[in-house]
Parts: C-alpha cells; structure tokens; sequence
C-alpha cells in the first residue's frame, strides 16, 4: 500500500515541473505584454505632443501683425488702436497702453483679453482711459501681445 501512495506522488511530482514552467511562462508573458503596451501607448503620446508643438512653434513663427494706427478721442478718454493681421494665421491678442504726461503722471491701461484678428484682417481696438487723461502731447507707448508671445510696439504722440 505505502508502495502505491509513493507512486502516485512521483507521478505528481513529475508534472509539477511542468506546470510550474507553464505558469511561469504565462505570467513573463503578461508582464511582457502590459510592458509593451504601455510603452507603446507612450511613445504614441511623445511622438503626438512633438507634432503638435512643432505645429504650434510653425504658427509662431508665421504669425505677422502690426499697429497700423493709433487715435484719440477730443476729451482724452478713449483711444482707438487699428491691428492689422497680415500673416496667414488667425490671431488673439491683447493690448496694453502706458501713458505719460508733461507732469509725470503715468497710466496704465489694457483692453479686453480677447481681440480675434483673423488672417489678413484689420480691426479697430479701443482702450478707455478716464476722462481727460490724455492731453495733447502725452506719450502713448502700445504694445500688442498676441497669444502666441509674439509682441508689437507702437508710440503715439496724443494730438
């Protein structure tokens, strides 16, 4: 009797090599698996990103505007700033205007935040300043910021 028990044990025993050789197989394989997938699912993300931002750096670099003109109101409370857009892509931007007086005095004014200028467009931006503060010959310096961080200066003498 004790003969047979060591036989079937043998028997078990000779299939657990195998067994544990297949398991193992299986569990490197899922590890390889999940290993691959997710470094390819990464790189699809890099290799996406690098399109877009060069993308992005191209329109950068093909964006062209300019202050074609500035005007004032009589009682130096407004300000009128034409952009004109003559690069091949739609822009945004901001405009930002520091006055300076004979006396000193500075002011400080920005536009509203969103300005679209779409390719070869003009368009006229008005900034408000208070009442009466501009007078004839204060400086004006402009600066049009687009979203992109592109920049264009202007300076106006208030007339």
């Amino acid at each position: 009797m004790a003969d047979r028990r060591i036989g079937r044990f043998r028997k078990r025993r000779a299939l657990s090599p195998v067994i544990a050789t297949i398991i193992l197989s299986a569990v490197v394989i899922a590890i390889g698996g999940a290993i691959w997938s997710y470094a390819s699912g990464a790189s699809t993300v890099i290799a996406n990103d690098y399109v877009n931002g060069t993308l992005d750096l191209m329109n950068e670099i093909v964006e062209r505007f300019v202050v074609e003109h500035a005007t004032n109101t009589s009682d130096g409370s407004n300000m009128s700033i034409w952009v004109y857009n003559y690069g091949d892509v739609d822009i945004i931007v901001d405009v930002y205007a520091n006055a300076t007086s004979f006396n000193g005095s500075t002011y400080s004014v920005r536009s509203n935040l969103t300005n679209p200028v779409p390719a070869g467009g003009l368009i006229e931006i008005e900034i408000h300043f208070s009442t009466g503060a501009l007078e004839p010959g204060d400086t004006v310096a402009v600066k049009v910021h687009s979203r992109r961080q592109n920049n264009a200066y202007y300076r106006y003498i208030v007339s």
